[in-house]
C-alpha cells in the first residue's frame, strides 16, 4: 500500500463499504424477518376465522339441540295432558279397580268373550225356539180343522 492522502481515503472507501455491507445484510435479514412475519400473520388470521367457524358452528349445534329439547318437553306435555284426559282426574283414578291399560284391556276381553258366550247361546236357542213355534203353530191348525 501506499502511503499518502489516498490511503486515509482507501481506509474511509473501505470501512464505508463494509458498513454499507452489513446494512444490507440486515436489510435482507430483516426483509426476510418481515415476509416470515406476515406469512405467520397471514397464517394466525386463517386460524382466527377457523376458529370463529367452530364457534359458530358449536353455537348452532347448541342451539338446535336446544330447540330439540324444548320440543321434546313440549311434546311429552302434550301426550301427558292427552293420557290424563284420557285417564280423567287424578282422585277418580285412585278410586278405580282397574288402574292400568292392561287391566283394562283384560276387562274389556272377559266382556267380550261373555258377550260372544252369550251371542252363542241366543243363536242355539233361536232353532228351538222356531221348532217350538212351528209345533205350537201345527197344533193350533189342527184343533182349528177339529173344531170346524
Amino acid at each position: 500500500m501506499t502511503a499518502g492522502p489516498w490511503s486515509t481515503r482507501d481506509t474511509f472507501i473501505a470501512e464505508t463499504a463494509v458498513t454499507i455491507d452489513r446494512l444490507t445484510a440486515k436489510i435482507e435479514r430483516l426483509e426476510r424477518r418481515e415476509d416470515a412475519l406476515a406469512q405467520r400473520v397471514t397464517e394466525l388470521a386463517e386460524h382466527a376465522q377457523q376458529a370463529s367457524r367452530f364457534q359458530s358452528l358449536a353455537e348452532s349445534l347448541r342451539n338446535s339441540r336446544d330447540y330439540k329439547l324444548d320440543e321434546m318437553i313440549r311434546l311429552v306435555k302434550d301426550v301427558r295432558g292427552r293420557v290424563d284426559a284420557l285417564e280423567g282426574p287424578r282422585p277418580d283414578y285412585n278410586n278405580l279397580t282397574h288402574k292400568s291399560f292392561i287391566a283394562i284391556d283384560r276387562k274389556l276381553a272377559e266382556l267380550s268373550a261373555a258377550q260372544a258366550r252369550e251371542a252363542d247361546r241366543a243363536g242355539r236357542l233361536q232353532p228351538g225356539s222356531l221348532a217350538i213355534g212351528f209345533l205350537a203353530a201345527t197344533v193350533v191348525a189342527s184343533l182349528v180343522g177339529l173344531i170346524f
